[in-house]
């Protein structure tokens, strides 16, 4: 694109605001877990959630609504407020830290089954992976787990965010309600995202299992808590309409129609400049890793200083991994004063901070001076640390350890700081009220946009929307849509490899152009042949993106169904069980081991799902296919 062009794009698109929201509805502050600072939505699933709470027999409760409606603030005030102890399960690590803060027992996913099964880190991970596909089998083996619960002082448990953990551990919380008549609160939303490890069970999302095991359903919180902006929560809203449109729940293909109704919601934030003062929000850590090769290449072409802080101190030889834009993550940790970073404090606890100045004792870094966004006179000195598990991701300490001269993955030294960037999946629930974010859409789903959408106030407090690879197909589907004189060229959607100057100064003009009329265009079929061709000039029927996707039934809500409906099934098998002494077995014992007669606690279970199955006129299918 021209210089020209350039300027012309930022000029039209470039002129949003890009300053902090003068907003009077968002003060920043924290409000104190109080039922006093509950809506009348947020009271009333209150009340209805103690109702049930009061019955002596177990409960299940879900609460179902969309991102922002204040899920987690209702359950963190019924955990402070209720008589009996609750427990909270919730799936980011700094959410968590801040929870214990506030004097509730919370736990992360997996330190919840590390603490409550006693188990070893990398075996709290591999607890729920499901490699059998026979799921009687798959059944058996939570119920055995049910028997090594430490149940403690539990009478509530709260799973937030039900669409993020396997849904094995859907299912052992529930045997667990059974056999110690605990409640059980499942909260989440639908559309949220997924877990990242599929079970070869159950390829659908957890919101079907919640629908088989609750009790009841609390999906009135319709207030939106934390968009502010009118205009913007209706783009939000429409946004979920048509991810709903396609599914009810679950992942929904980031497919070109969703892409481009985003680029036609919020144009201007397509062509407006990287600021890396931003929170850059992707998918994934490679994503993040290209970002801060970007900001290299700008610090070097600003001519601004920065320096690179390998991940182990006290050595002059240092074997750093090789930089290359590949890599899953950054091999150092870039520092350059004055820019936002991510502190986390040995408690988990994160806080936004500014890189004040970088303290140097014979021309070595020893410390760092950083300043609270929330709190500018707070300003505090912080030193290298060994990095705990709050500190660092544990597939972060692995890669450094397996692509460095770190020979101890667990004594790994440095500044407790993080690149001021996010994964959708540690955006899950947060509010980013401090600044402004960009937003990559180099997802497989579009529930990660959602997400990102959802965690800002406002329509301004986006600063950007990365997408180079089909902007120019958005501006070539617009022109068709709205200037061309050809028949039926509104129909389709477009994409193809001309300059994005080329097409934008029409648009801006407001004319028809002969030359892009005169354009012509294949016309396909298939879907992912479109999305995915390098073929210049093709288009597709706006009715082939119409289709919705059906739900389809999986062994695992087959096997949540039975459980539902047989709790007398499952407690007579956890009687008989035998606990498991986790002995370790070689693969070779393990096949053997599958000759063997099974125990005869799994011989009953298998024989009364059979009789189920009869009694219900159901015939047994290949449903993992």
């Amino acid at each position: 694109m021209s210089d020209a062009a350039v300027q012309e794009l930022k000029k039209q698109f470039g002129s949003l605001s890009i300053g902090q929201s003068n907003c009077t509805g968002c003060t920043g502050e924290e409000k104190e877990l109080d039922m006093k600072n509950l809506n009348k939505y947020q009271k009333q699933a209150y009340h209805d959630i103690c109702e049930l709470l009061k019955q002596e027999t177990k409960s299940i409760i879900a609460i179902d609504a969309p991102s922002g409606n204040g899920k987690t603030f209702l359950l963190c005030t019924l955990a402070v407020k209720y008589q009996k102890p609750v427990k909270v399960i919730i799936f980011r690590k700094d959410q968590a830290s801040e929870l214990s803060l506030k004097n509730i027992q919370s736990y992360t996913f997996v330190s919840f089954c590390m603490h409550h099964f006693d188990l070893l880190y990398h075996q709290a991970l591999k607890m729920f992976r499901t490699i059998d596909k026979d799921k009687i089998r798959e059944l058996y083996k939570l119920i055995v787990y049910s028997k090594k619960f430490v149940a403690e002082d539990t009478s509530v448990l709260i799973l937030d965010i039900y669409t993020i953990p396997s849904p094995a551990m859907l299912l052992l919380l529930y045997i667990l309600s059974l056999k110690h008549n605990l409640h059980l609160v499942f909260a989440g939303d639908a559309m949220q995202l997924q877990p990242i490890n599929k079970s070869v069970l159950h390829k659908e999302s957890n919101y079907y299992i919640i629908q088989i095991l609750k009790d009841l359903t609390i999906s009135n919180l319709s207030k939106n808590m934390r968009i502010c902006d009118t205009e913007f929560k209706k783009k939000v809203a429409r946004f979920y309409e048509l991810l709903q449109q396609v599914q009810p729940a679950g992942n929904v293909p980031l497919n070109y129609k969703l892409r481009y109704h985003l680029y036609t919601q919020f144009r201007p934030k397509y062509f407006t400049e990287e600021n890396f003062d931003t929170i850059y929000i992707a998918q994934t850590h490679r994503n993040i890793t290209r970002r801060l090769y970007r900001f290299i290449e700008h610090l070097k072409s600003t001519g601004t200083t920065y320096y690179e802080v390998p991940f182990r101190f006290g050595l002059d030889d240092i074997e750093l991994p090789l930089h290359s834009r590949k890599n899953k993550y950054f091999p150092t940790l870039l520092l350059v004063p004055g820019y936002k970073y991510i502190y986390v404090t040995e408690a988990g606890v994160h806080h936004a901070v500014l890189l004040e100045d970088i303290l140097f004792e014979n021309k070595k870094i020893e410390g760092l001076k950083i300043s609270f966004l929330n709190d500018k006179n707070r300003v505090k000195t912080i030193r290298r640390v060994k990095l705990n598990y709050y500190q660092i991701l544990p597939d972060y300490r692995n890669w450094l350890y397996q692509t460095s001269m770190i020979h101890d993955k667990n004594d790994i030294s440095q500044f407790p700081l993080r690149p001021y960037t996010l994964t959708y999946h540690a955006t899950l629930g947060r509010t980013i009220d401090k600044g402004q974010v960009e937003l990559s859409t180099e997802c497989v789903y579009a529930n990660f946009l959602y997400i990102g959408l959802c965690s800002v106030r406002h329509d301004s407090d986006i600063h950007k929307i990365h997408d180079e690879r089909d902007l120019t197909g958005y501006l070539m589907t617009e022109y068709m849509e709205t200037l061309s004189l050809k028949k039926d060229s509104e129909k389709y959607y477009y994409r193809c490899h001309l300059d994005k100057g080329e097409i934008h100064r029409y648009i801006v003009n407001n004319e028809n152009s002969q030359h892009l009329d005169n354009i012509e265009w294949t016309t396909m079929n298939d879907i992912h042949q479109f999305e995915k061709s390098q073929i210049d000039f093709i288009r597709i029927k706006r009715s082939e993106y119409e289709k919705s996707n059906k739900k389809e039934d999986t062994p695992f809500m087959q096997i949540a169904e039975f459980v539902k409906e047989n709790p007398h099934v499952i407690l007579k098998t956890i009687e008989m069980a035998p606990v498991d002494k986790k002995k370790k077995k070689k693969k070779k014992q393990e096949q053997e081991n599958k000759k063997y007669e099974e125990p005869d606690a799994l011989r009953y279970l298998r024989h009364k799902y059979d009789l189920w199955l009869d009694k219900k006129g159901l015939i047994e299918k290949d449903l993992q296919k």
